[in-house]
Order: structure tokens, then sequence, then C-alpha cells
């Protein structure tokens, strides 16, 4: 858990490798995962009960401001952001980004043979990201229970038709995938959930 900007962001894992900094978002899902790179929330359905969760691939895109904030002095290191699902999981997402199996993490992460840090900055990098870690349970409860909120505020915007995002008006659209709540400053803001 990283402080940023008097807000906390809670990383699932960071491996610090002489190939870069692999920022590993996991997710312990059973049943269909539905989603892509732009929406607000993926869906899982296992039979016919659908459950909707934060957007993993926007998850881990602050995990990685988080971490590129507290570690400004190392500007050139490359972030490998990773979404890693159990096998439980049935994917059937549409995105670029790398979204795998468990059973794959080691794999993809291999896949990178280029060095990009010394072995001294590895070490820096490690010991620095040690020394900022948040261990306080007090400031941990208030990290889930602001994440809480923040979701009930969310849901109350959505269900008044305003898009969080920006305050536009969502608008009911049909999409590839059936219809969808989009804002109506569409280029402009993407805010898009399933409805």
């Amino acid at each position: 858990m990283l402080r940023v900007d008097g807000k906390t962001s809670q990383i699932d894992h960071v491996v610090v490798s002489n190939y870069g900094i692999f920022v590993i978002e996991t997710k312990n899902y059973k049943g269909w995962i539905l989603g892509d790179e732009h929406g607000e929330s993926w869906t899982q359905v296992i039979y016919k009960r659908k459950e909707k969760f934060f957007n993993p691939i926007r998850q881990n895109y602050g995990h990685i401001q988080a971490l590129k904030q507290n570690l400004q002095e190392y500007s050139e290191l490359n972030y490998v952001p990773i979404i890693v699902f159990s096998i439980d999981a049935d994917l059937k997402v549409k995105t670029n980004a790398k979204v795998i199996y468990s059973v794959k993490l080691l794999k993809t992460i291999r896949e990178f043979a280029a060095e990009t840090i010394t072995e001294q900055q590895k070490e820096e990098i490690y010991a620095k990201l040690l020394a900022l870690n948040v261990r306080d349970k007090e400031v941990r409860t208030q990290h889930v229970e602001g994440i809480h909120k923040k979701k009930a505020e969310v849901t109350n915007q959505v269900s008044a038709n305003i898009c969080p995002k920006c305050g536009g008006e969502l608008i009911t659209r049909k999409g590839k995938y059936g219809d969808f709540k989009g804002c109506k400053n569409y280029p402009k803001c993407r805010f898009t959930i399933t409805n």
C-alpha cells in the first residue's frame, strides 16, 4: 500500500526485476468474465447471476500511477501491467492488455528479456518500496472504507443517469453485446457501464 496525494493505493503484487516493474492485479473469480479496456466495470456471470466489479485494467493503471509518483527519480522505468485470473474463470474479455490466467504468469514475465534496470537500481527500488509500504491497520481499514464509499457514490450517480466521470448525462446505447449506458459527452468522455 502506497500513499499518493493524501490517498492510498493498494497493489496486489509488484515484481521488481532487471526487465521492468511488473504490476500484477490478481482476481480470484469463477464463471464468465466479460469486459473490455475502456468500460468502467466488468461483469462476472455464474449461471444467471451477474455481478459487476471495477475494471481491473483501470484499477492497475491507478497502481502504476502511484508507483510512478513514488519512484519519480527513476523516470525511465518500464512498467508492465498484468491482470491475472484464476483458472476457475472463463475469460471473455476484449482487450490488448495482458489479461491472463495464473498458470501463464511466469511465461508472460519471461517474455521480457531486455534489461532495462541495473542491479543497483533494482536493489534501490526494492528497498524504497519496502520503506514506503503502509502497514498501519487503521490506514488499511480507511482505504477499504473509501473504496466502498466511492462505489456507492458511483452507483447513485449511475442510477440517476449522471456520469460519475464528468457529470454529463448518461444515455442508453446499443452495442455489439447489448444495451449499455454511455456518457452523452462521448468521445470526450468514454465512461460506459453495462445495464
